[in-house]
């Protein structure tokens, strides 16, 4: 089955988003929300692009070349997470010592799936389009902020037109050299948008994030930043209560005017 038919359009996809079952409303003033905000901060798969399905397909894939069978529903729990992480989950919940060689065949397999072309989430991206449009007049910088590594996200970005609109790109893959965690440095951990905050010299409580995860939110949350969260069909049943603010629907995404300070 093709990734496309089984999301939907984008408009199903967002239907989807504000008929599930809500956890909490966006409830905050939004005036005092958004006029405080100095650096927006997007998340790409999920947020920006849409591209689980093809990334649980490079997962089933490369298992099932070592004979492990692999579902969506096993998947799900761990969409947000660094390839390096979901192999351990995957080990874990399996009760299984595979070859890290998956590791690798499963980032061939999504590369060649992702050169076939990826789907724009389109609000999210008109709305990001349009704080790059006029971020010099609300006084914005935009920031890109994703677990996957560099390679990844730069061919997303130019998928989407997207690749010249962010003051900065950091791969939580990549990027995080000068942090030593024994856990792991990527996502759900804070360094990804600690780093954000350092190399654009703001304040960690000046910047907002828009995040599809649970690993997301909370690795946002943990660097002080305020943080939206996105979810969408994958992630509906993930836990945002570290979240500031929750948005259902794309059609709740504010009007750009509202960063005007």
């Amino acid at each position: 089955m093709h990734y496309k038919n089984w999301l939907g359009s984008n408009e199903g996809h967002t239907f989807f988003a504000a008929k599930r079952q809500r956890k909490c409303d966006l409830h905050l003033n939004q005036a005092d929300f958004y006029t405080k905000t100095r650096v927006v901060i997007f998340d790409c798969d999920g947020v920006l692009v849409d591209t689980e399905y093809l990334k649980f397909l490079a997962w089933q894939e490369a298992l099932a070349s070592y004979n492990v069978d692999f579902s969506i529903e096993e998947y799900m729990p761990l969409v947000g997470y660094s390839s390096n992480d979901i192999f351990a989950m995957i080990e874990k919940a399996k009760r299984l010592k595979l070859p890290e060689q998956i590791i690798y065949l499963k980032n061939d397999k999504y590369k060649a799936l992702q050169k076939q072309g990826v789907q724009a989430i389109q609000p999210m991206v008109d709305f990001a389009r349009t704080l790059y449009e006029n971020k010099e007049r609300l006084a914005l910088k935009l920031a890109l902020a994703s677990s996957a590594p560099n390679e990844e996200i730069l061919i997303n970005l130019r998928h989407i037109g997207l690749d010249n609109a962010f003051d900065l790109v950091i791969s939580g893959s990549d990027d995080l050299e000068d942090y030593i965690d024994p856990e792991g440095k990527n996502k759900p951990k804070p360094y990804i948008y600690i780093e954000v905050a350092k190399r654009l010299n703001i304040p960690p409580e000046l910047c907002l994030v828009f995040e599809d995860t649970a690993a997301g939110v909370n690795a946002a949350a943990d660097a002080r930043m305020s943080v939206i969260a996105v979810p969408n069909q994958f992630t509906t049943q993930q836990d945002f209560s570290k979240a500031s603010a929750v948005l259902h629907s794309y059609k709740g995404l504010p009007s750009i005017e509202i960063f005007q300070q």
